[in-house]
């Protein structure tokens, strides 16, 4: 049961079907951009060339094998030989991404964009869907082609921004994704935010309980949901911050307020320039953190910047407080705005 040419989304579906059905047509026939999905264990390309194309959301590893006229019996999910009419040729391809680079930078993406795949063969272009990113393993196929088979090709376009790589030689003209090949991995390891904390409103009982770390940053050919402009660069940095009590009192603590923090907003700026965006992790950091008595949010912070990028790093943390106790005879409102910044340097 082979797949004619329809649309990639329809298509997407019937590559990842184990029930296999023609997008029209004579099944039995096959037809030059028909693809024959290949069964799981089939290793119908394990002798080609690999190539790795990278991609913002991680590195695609595609190989492909010989040419072949025909396709047998064990190798498809249908269980029967498939031979290629005269002038046409199987290609296998087996594809799938790298584990170890997926999701590498996924922290610093809010994209829907997806790749978009064309087999040159021969001058002309087949459209396959690309593999879905939560796929365990390789997914395999053969793409029923005209011609010979020789030199094929993979155009990959990702939002705007197309790479070319030669499938015989593994060699991939990146342009403007050229960087995404020199990205180191992405640093975990947050460091102190190394500055001083200062409070817009006067502690009058306890230490500032504030801490805020970093991760060092990364330069980024994309992020958010755009590639960088020419001769532009993303910098990317997580921070992270924590808040607790707050106290305000008379002059002579005889009377306060106890405050613990409910929100937090966070600003950020890099030599007096704003974040291009500020997304907030909601899988990490809570606020308010009942149990614990805080308030801890993580922030990944994007800036655009050249080639000489600014290090004065001013993080702003924007918090409403709620008032839980007080001693004494004082007049304290049940809630009060607080900004803690935090001026210091990217390591």
């Amino acid at each position: 049961m082979l797949l004619r040419r329809c649309s990639a989304a329809a298509l997407g579906l019937l590559l990842l079907t184990p029930a296999l059905a023609a997008c029209g047509g004579d099944s039995a026939g096959v037809a030059a951009g028909d693809v024959v999905p290949a069964r799981p264990d089939a290793r119908i390309a394990d002798s080609g060339s690999e190539t790795t194309v990278a991609l913002p959301i991680g590195d695609l590893l595609v190989t492909v094998g010989k040419p072949v006229r025909e396709i047998s019996a064990d190798d498809t999910r249908q269980l029967e030989q498939l031979t290629a009419t005269d002038g046409e040729v199987f290609m296998p391809v087996s594809w799938q991404y790298d584990t170890t680079s997926l999701g590498a930078y996924a922290r610093y993406l809010e994209t829907t964009a997806t790749p978009v795949v064309d087999l040159v063969v021969d001058g002309a272009s087949y459209r396959i869907p690309p593999p879905e990113v939560s796929t365990e393993g390789a997914e395999a196929f053969f793409v029923t082609v005209s011609g010979s088979g020789d030199d094929p090709e993979l155009k990959v376009e990702f939002d705007g921004v197309t790479q070319t790589a030669d499938l015989t030689t593994g060699e991939v003209d990146a342009g403007a994704a050229a960087p995404l090949y020199e990205l180191d991995p992405a640093p975990t390891e947050a460091v102190p935010c190394g500055g001083t904390a200062r409070p817009n409103r006067t502690l009058t009982v306890s230490e500032l309980a504030f801490t805020c770390t970093m991760t060092p940053p990364v330069l980024l050919p994309y992020a958010g949901d755009d590639w960088a402009a020419d001769g532009r660069t993303w910098l990317a940095t997580t921070v992270e911050t924590a808040f607790g009590r707050w106290d305000e009192a008379t002059t002579d603590l005889s009377a306060g307020a106890i405050y613990y923090p409910g929100t937090v907003d966070g600003a950020f700026t890099l030599g007096g320039s704003k974040a291009v965006q500020v997304i907030r992790d909601a899988g990490r950091g809570t606020c308010p953190d009942i149990a614990n008595q805080n308030c801890s949010a993580v922030f990944h912070v994007l800036f655009d910047v050249g080639e000489d990028a600014p290090r004065n790093l001013v993080v702003k943390q924007r918090y409403e407080l709620g008032r839980t106790s007080t001693w004494g005879t004082i007049d304290a409102p049940e809630q009060i705005k607080l900004t803690v910044t935090d001026r210091t340097r990217l390591p």
